[in-house]
């Protein structure tokens, strides 16, 4: 009798402490931190790019020796959105491209693929060599399990070579070869590895447009290939996205040229 009285007692001072708990006004959440405001930036102008550069009075951006008209209204539009965006992380890549870019550098140029297709790989996996997506896609070249036994990648239980560096490169650089012996342009190369060939191939037939970047895609598609370009002005303008020239290992080349 006794104990059934303690253990009584017992509870109901557990009860009491709990009321005077929930009586007490809860601790104030903290206020969330204000957005910074997303900043635009503009097409570096001439006095802004670093000496070794050059740069003509009209916007082109060389992409893969392929020159692309800036001063298009569209075109500047859709890359001035994707300078915002990608600026945001380009502290966080540039440190990263520091480790994969001349691994990866030797191996393109080796293939005969222009430089400017590490930007492509900037662009799938954020230089995150463990990058997964949604749909299946693995490694800094988010190579499908399908494509990537196309072009000689074992991905098994036991191996996955999507995540082997220099062996995804090297499946990379096969696919952008077959895509341009098929194209002979490289921004539809780009696109298609987006997409895929069929589907620039299509639509580039179905739209009877000889340039790719007048191809009316997906958003994604369309999006994408801007922040490639994006991506390429970042890193070869780096002062004008607040990032210190002397974090960046690699020679300058010329994002800009001039029409011949």
């Amino acid at each position: 009798m006794k104990r059934c009285f303690i253990v009584s007692f017992l509870l109901l001072l557990g009860v009491l402490k709990l009321n005077m708990l929930f009586a007490q006004d809860p601790d104030p959440l903290p206020s969330p931190a204000s957005p910074e405001k997303a900043k635009v930036y503009r097409i570096p102008e001439v006095d802004s790019v670093p000496s070794g550069y050059s740069l003509n009075d009209e916007n082109i951006l060389d992409f893969c020796g392929q020159l692309i008209d800036l001063n298009i209204h569209e075109r500047r539009r859709k890359l001035g959105r994707e300078l915002a965006v990608l600026s945001r992380y380009s502290s966080k890549l540039v440190q990263r491209a520091n480790f994969y870019f001349p691994r990866i550098e030797p191996i393109l140029s080796e293939n005969g693929i222009p430089d400017d297709f590490k930007y492509l790989m900037v662009i799938e996996s954020g230089l995150d060599p463990y990058a997964c997506s949604g749909k299946g896609a693995a490694g800094l070249w988010q190579f499908m399990k399908g494509t990537a036994g196309d072009y000689g990648l074992n991905v098994t239980d036991g191996i996955d070579e999507r995540f082997h560096i220099e062996k995804a490169t090297q499946a990379a650089c096969q696919y952008l070869k077959n895509a341009y012996r098929r194209f002979g342009n490289w921004v539809a190369v780009a696109q298609s590895y987006n997409i895929g060939p069929e589907r620039v191939a299509t639509e580039m037939a179905r739209q009877r447009v000889d340039d790719p970047l007048e191809l009316r895609l997906v958003e994604e598609t369309n999006r994408y290939t801007y922040r490639i370009f994006a991506a390429k002005i970042i890193f070869t303008h780096p002062k004008n996205f607040g990032i210190d020239e002397n974090l960046l290992y690699y020679k300058k080349i010329r994002a800009y040229s001039r029409f011949r």
